[in-house]
């Protein structure tokens, strides 16, 4: 019996009494959508095979032991445990001491504790919110290690002050972000 569209009441209802059928429709229905996010972020089909069945999983078991509150959709929950699993993934691919360094203290034993800092995945996260110029400024800079002139010339800018200027006003809007936004600071 293969289950069309519900709502996710009832795919939720389905999940917490153990329904495969529940559990097959959200597989199927959602998979797209993180297929195409692993692909548009640097991930094989497989890394996004693996990375889509963890993320189901843990909606699962977060359904099954009541942690899961409606506060957004089914689609939208699993979007975000995915997206940050990846973003997880990714850092240990690439390193961000630099762009940590720049925005946060990192806290260290001889450090306060209190200061705040955020993790590798919250600030990629970040990046990708600013959208663009802000996200290919950051990323190229920050990440792929290029210097002003290649930005301005990657952006089409005069010259290598003026992607200096919009550095710092991404860097600013990176940091606003962090501390307006209490999603960021884990």
């Amino acid at each position: 019996m293969k289950i069309t569209h519900q709502s996710d009441e009832v795919l939720l209802l389905g999940l917490r009494e153990g329904k495969r059928q529940a559990l097959e429709f959200i597989y199927s229905a959602y998979w797209p959508m993180i297929a195409n996010f692993v692909r548009s972020h640097h991930g094989s089909p497989e890394e996004a095979e693996d990375l889509y069945q963890e993320g189901i999983i843990t909606l699962y078991e977060q359904v099954r032991n009541g942690k899961f509150s409606m506060a957004s959709s089914i689609k939208t929950y699993l979007y975000a445990i995915c997206r940050n699993k990846w973003l997880s993934k990714l850092k240990t691919k690439v390193s961000v001491t630099d762009l940590e360094e720049h925005l946060f203290q990192i806290p260290t034993e001889e450090a306060d504790v209190a200061a705040p800092y955020v993790d590798e995945a919250a600030i990629k996260l970040a990046i990708e919110d600013l959208g663009e110029p802000c996200r290919t400024i950051m990323v190229g800079y920050y990440f792929q290690k290029l210097s002003l002139d290649d930005l301005a010339e990657n952006l089409n800018y005069s010259n290598a002050n003026v992607a200096k200027q919009q550095k710092f006003r991404c860097v600013e809007r990176l940091k606003k972000k962090f501390l307006h936004s209490p999603e960021y600071n884990t």
